[in-house]
């Protein structure tokens, strides 16, 4: 796809398409009623990976036998699991502590944490999103981040109760989206970067943290110590390949290249 502004729009179009698949089950396939019955995680299993499968057709028809690599799925699994696991440890142990070491170690958990949050999510909004923006469309840093992190920020607003708490949810999350478009950036695959996310959600999740995403006081000590861990060898590996500046990348990527 040698055309930035036409790979722009398909991504961006087949990404809303995606994001309003969920419609197409409910009105056409299901029928509004029967979808409503549907179990929740299996409504959600079924539209995330519909997603997912849609987006790598979609990279594939446009990079062919080069859609992995363009989505960054093409090296680096054993040393973002590794990384992103020790990253993550802090909250693991401290919310260990906190919640009286009762997590969930079901298998249900693992899948709705690892695979639907921690590599959906970063598939989706990291490596389809902004990544195919960014780095083949040519769109600067803060546009592809900027994109992506609306949408994040708005697919997390359920968990707001009032107005004040949507705008720190959204705030909190579309910020947290910028970053993790950052990790991807630095460590130059997904990999660290969805096993980051699932490793956070798993330990957040698996001990039922009962605070929206913004957190409380002890739970955010912990969460943020890990993202301190994430910061800090991002950017020590970030500066030792080279791809630590962003000069001729935050308003436009010049080095936007066509695989």
């Amino acid at each position: 796809m040698k055309n930035k502004i036409l790979l722009s729009v398909i991504v961006v179009l087949v990404y809303l398409l995606c994001k309003n698949i969920k419609y197409f089950y409910g009105y056409v396939v299901f029928g509004p009623e029967a979808w409503n019955l549907l179990d929740h995680n299996m409504a959600i299993t079924l539209v995330n990976y519909s997603q997912m499968l849609i987006m790598l057709v979609t990279a594939w028809l446009l990079f062919r036998n080069k859609a992995v690599e363009a989505l960054g799925l093409h090296t680096g699994f054993l040393e973002g699991l590794i990384k992103a696991f020790l990253f993550t440890l802090p909250m693991f142990i401290g919310y260990a502590f906190l919640f009286d070491f009762k997590f969930d170690y079901s298998l249900s958990a693992f899948h709705r944490y690892m695979i639907l949050a921690g590599f959906f999510e970063e598939f989706a909004y990291r490596a389809f999103l902004f990544g195919l923006l960014f780095f083949f469309a040519g769109w600067g840093f803060v546009s592809a981040a900027l994109i992506a992190s609306v949408f994040f920020g708005m697919g997390h607003l359920y968990q707001a109760n009032d107005v004040q708490g949507a705008i720190a949810v959204f705030l909190f999350t579309a910020l947290g989206s910028a970053g993790f478009a950052w990790f991807y950036l630095a460590w130059k695959n997904i990999w660290m970067v969805a096993f980051l996310h699932g490793f956070m959600d798993a330990a957040w999740g698996m001990v039922n943290v009962q605070d929206n995403v913004t957190g409380s006081l002890w739970v955010n000590i912990f969460r943020f110590t890990t993202l301190g861990l994430a910061i800090y060898f991002s950017v020590k590996k970030a500066k030792a390949e080279n791809n630590y500046s962003m000069k001729g990348r935050w308003w436009r990527n010049t080095d936007a290249r066509i695989l």
